[in-house]
């Protein structure tokens, strides 16, 4: 028992020294080009201490001196292991962080699909009327992680006539915009914008009667396709035809103007098709694009122009090529950009070429969620 209860004091104290030796070892690596000479000298001789007391050969009786003689000659220098520790742990979470910013600076950056200008190759935002109930919690929960897809429903509680249909906030804090339907005996709050809700077949108004059961709102939200941005490959190259594109609309009058009048300053983010480099002749022949005075060959282009599989084809625009008559080239260092949901998309045809000093990067993969549209853009 007595030798049993020796060898436990002798490994414990073994594991103290590996311990202290490796702390002691870390303040020496990370401070010899700023600490004094003195405490550095300090610093070896607690060392050469651990060193010695970590020898096979050291009696038992000798280590367990060392180990007192370090508590009480050194104990300045162990006492600071704890603030060392999280200094240690405040730079590492420092250097983490100057890096993911470096990286989302200057390589990837990630960005949400907001529109359904590039339909289907990328989706945005979706709200849309459900005929039937929404699913169980657990199928509920699946659909949200793996495809982003929420469920929103609002039924009367009981009679009564609506007082206001206004946005509000999650729980009267949360900055989570809601949805809220007051009546003079109830209130139905819905986890979605006002705008969204309406989109989703909202109809009730202000002044509405109601009856208990009526269904007030119905409806799912997808949420739009999230993608990384190779911000990093137009330092090397410039963009190719038919090859997806974010850019900023600053210095696009066309855009900015519109913004302007809706309260909107400063540029946006972009994201469509670069179908055209500078020098190229463009006209659209329904529902073909064409280059240079023949249809657009590169496999993206041509996939639009199929009219299958959700590509609905190019169509005429509001400024630029609006008959088949009408040609446009693009300045020499300035890009043609259009959606592949072409009736449906402001791109170029609304408001010009993307000149070079706006481009961001190309769309690389789509994250999340997990459609059939994960993984690398084409």
């Amino acid at each position: 028992m007595i030798d049993f209860l020796f060898f436990g004091k002798a490994k414990e104290e073994r594991k103290q020294l590996h311990a202290i030796a490796h702390f002691l070892a870390k303040r020496v690596h990370y401070g010899r080009d700023v600490l004094p000479e003195k405490l550095l000298e300090r610093l070896a001789q607690a060392r050469e201490l651990c060193a010695e007391a970590l020898r096979i050969t050291t009696p038992a009786p000798r280590r367990t001196e060392i180990l007192l003689q370090l508590e009480k000659s050194y104990a300045d220098l162990l006492r600071t292991e704890r603030h060392h520790g999280r200094k240690e742990n405040a730079e590492v979470a420092l250097v983490a962080i100057v890096l993911a910013l470096g990286v989302r600076a200057y390589i990837l950056q990630p960005f949400k699909i907001p529109t359904h200008s590039m339909r289907p190759t990328l989706l945005g935002i979706l709200n849309q009327p459900e005929s039937e109930n929404p699913p169980s919690w657990p199928i509920r929960i699946f659909h949200l992680v793996v495809e982003g897809k929420s469920y929103h429903q609002a039924i009367a509680p009981k009679d009564g006539q609506i007082v206001s249909v206004r946005e509000g906030r999650l729980l009267g804090w949360v900055p989570w915009t809601t949805t809220e339907i007051v009546s003079d005996h109830w209130k139905q709050t819905l986890i979605s914008s006002l705008p969204e809700a309406r989109e989703g077949g909202l109809r009730v108004r202000s002044g509405d009667r109601v009856k208990a059961g009526d269904v007030l709102a119905n409806f799912s939200s997808a949420t739009g396709d999230h993608l990384f941005v190779n911000k990093f490959i137009y330092h090397f190259r410039k963009p190719t035809r038919a090859e997806t594109f974010v850019f900023t609309t600053e210095r696009i009058d066309g855009i900015e103007s519109g913004l302007r009048l809706r309260g909107i300053e400063g540029s946006q983010y972009y994201i469509k098709r670069c179908v055209a480099l500078g020098g190229d002749t463009l006209q659209v022949q329904p529902p073909e694009l064409w280059i240079n005075g023949s249809p657009a060959t590169d496999p993206a282009c041509q996939l639009v122009a199929s009219k299958r599989d959700g590509y609905p084809g190019y169509t005429f625009g509001q400024t630029y090529l609006t008959n088949p008559n009408d040609t446009y080239r693009v300045p020499g260092r300035d890009y043609w950009a259009m959606g592949d949901n072409s009736p449906n998309s402001y791109d170029s045809r609304g408001w010009g070429a993307v000149p070079a000093a706006n481009l961001v990067g190309r769309g690389a993969v789509v994250y999340w969620p997990f459609t059939k549209r994960w993984g690398w853009i084409h």
